[in-house]
């Protein structure tokens, strides 16, 4: 039996003019995390990254704590199945067509330094994304990108086999798309879930065979820990 721990990656720049840049708390967040790997004395056997550089600069930070207590850390290999969805896209391209039921939404997803507004209209359109209800054909569908993330789980699970602990470094959609596989859950209900995943919590999937089974999901206690409640970010 092996385990995948998917890791989301640390906080990235929202707000700014390139969302994927990992902030100053972003690598703090990473740090703590490779720390806690190490303190904690678990084996890891294999690393896989999306290619976006939220995820790589996460599993580099990693990496580099690992380096520093003298523990070689594995090779890092690109998955781009691990990649997350392309947010602005279903953003630009829905938003005039809902715009159409609700004007408030273009005010409110143009109003970054209003979070909770920002947050409510970003949600009505992935969800309306998810759910399919809409009439562009140019999106790809979220059918389509849960089964690219089910590709490359089975993609490290055949790399990789039985007894091995694998650190995936990814985004709080493919977490979701991963745990709704696992789970057999809706697709809306994952989607959800993929608003509560924490800036580098570790999900934890087991595999045998053809049998994915959830271990643990969201797990901060690294951050917890370091006894700073401004280490608990979603974005």
């Amino acid at each position: 039996m092996s385990s995948i721990y998917l890791v989301r990656h640390g906080q990235a720049s929202f707000g700014s003019a390139n969302y994927d840049e990992l902030s100053d708390r972003g690598r703090r967040q990473s740090r703590i995390l490779g720390e806690y790997l190490l303190n904690t004395s678990l084996p890891v056997q294999a690393l896989y990254s999306g290619e976006m550089k939220r995820q790589l600069d996460t599993a580099r930070e990693i990496s580099a704590a690992f380096e520093e207590r003298g523990v070689c850390p594995p090779p890092l290999r690109i998955l781009p199945e691990f990649n997350e969805y392309d947010s602005a896209a279903i953003v630009t391209t829905l938003v005039s067509e809902l715009a159409e039921e609700d004007p408030s939404l273009l005010r409110d997803i143009s109003n970054m330094a209003d979070k909770k507004a920002f947050q409510r209209a970003f949600e009505l359109l992935v969800g309306r994304w998810v759910g399919g209800d809409f009439r562009t054909s140019d999106l790809p569908r979220w059918e389509d990108f849960k089964n690219r993330v089910r590709h490359g789980l089975d993609k490290v699970k055949r790399e990789n086999g039985r007894g091995k602990n694998i650190l995936v470094f990814t985004s709080g959609g493919p977490i979701s798309a991963a745990v709704q596989a696992s789970l057999g859950l809706s697709d809306l209900m994952a989607v959800k879930m993929s608003w509560q995943v924490i800036n580098t919590s570790l999900t934890r999937l087991i595999y045998s065979e053809d049998r994915l089974t959830l271990a643990s999901f969201n797990n901060a206690a690294h951050l917890e820990l370091a006894g700073d409640a401004s280490l608990i970010t979603y974005r």
